[in-house]
């Protein structure tokens, strides 16, 4: 490659940040975990959070602990891609986490709710919305009964919540139905890879190029001209 087309390097040089949600029991978090297990160049982004450590948990590898004053400060200053309070304790984004995994050719997968999906649709531009949706409302009811997780008071919570979410999915650039993980990563995995190339993952190459190739062009046009 020569040093005068270097661009070409830059089609790849930035990684893509893609947005998923979808309501508890569509299987979204398995999804993602397959995703990253055939694509090790992809990551997530350890979150921030308020709330005490569980017994296990390591500060840095499964949450950032930092206090509420902290938190709030994160938020003020701009450091925060998204956040959200539950239970009255922050959950959030740091943003140079996301960046620093961008900026070295990584595509970022963040796993988060609607209203934090707008924010970072807000903030980035470029972000690729995926929402995930059950095969069914009755399945998706089956779901969380059979994950022992919930009792039937909170199943009904979880599925009012999801009728919400529901109605907010014509909001993201596309909707999968896991109704088998192996052809929902694959659908992933196409997306991912189809927007590789869109104008604006491609913008910092289409820069470089106009750079390299129009600029130099015209000013070499301009040079003989003035010869």
């Amino acid at each position: 490659m020569t040093a005068e087309n270097k661009y070409l390097d830059k089609i790849a040089e930035h990684g893509q940040l893609i947005v998923i949600s979808g309501p508890s029991g569509t299987g979204k978090q398995t999804v993602i975990s397959q995703y990253l297990k055939e694509h090790p160049n992809a990551c997530t982004c350890v979150s921030a959070t308020t709330r005490e450590p569980r017994e296990g948990e390591v500060d840095g590898k499964d949450y950032f602990f930092v206090s509420y004053i902290e938190f709030e400060r994160m938020i003020r200053t701009g450091q925060m891609l998204e956040y959200s309070y539950i239970d009255k304790n922050g959950y959030g984004t740091p943003k140079k986490a996301v960046e620093d995994a961008r900026s070295k050719g990584r595509n970022v997968i963040l796993d988060i709710d609607v209203v934090g999906a707008m924010r970072v649709r807000t903030l980035c531009p470029d972000a690729t919305l995926v929402f995930i949706l059950p095969p069914s409302w009755e399945e998706l009811e089956n779901r969380l009964t059979k994950s022992g997780r919930y009792d039937e008071e909170t199943i009904d919570k979880l599925m009012d919540m999801a009728e919400e979410d529901i109605s907010c999915a014509n909001l993201y650039d596309y909707i999968i139905v896991n109704e088998d993980v192996n052809k929902a990563v694959s659908r992933l995995a196409q997306i991912i890879h189809g927007h590789r190339y869109s104008r604006n993952s491609m913008k910092t190459f289409l820069d470089s190029y106009i750079e390299g190739e129009i600029k130099q062009k015209n000013k070499a046009v301009s040079d003989i001209l003035q010869a």
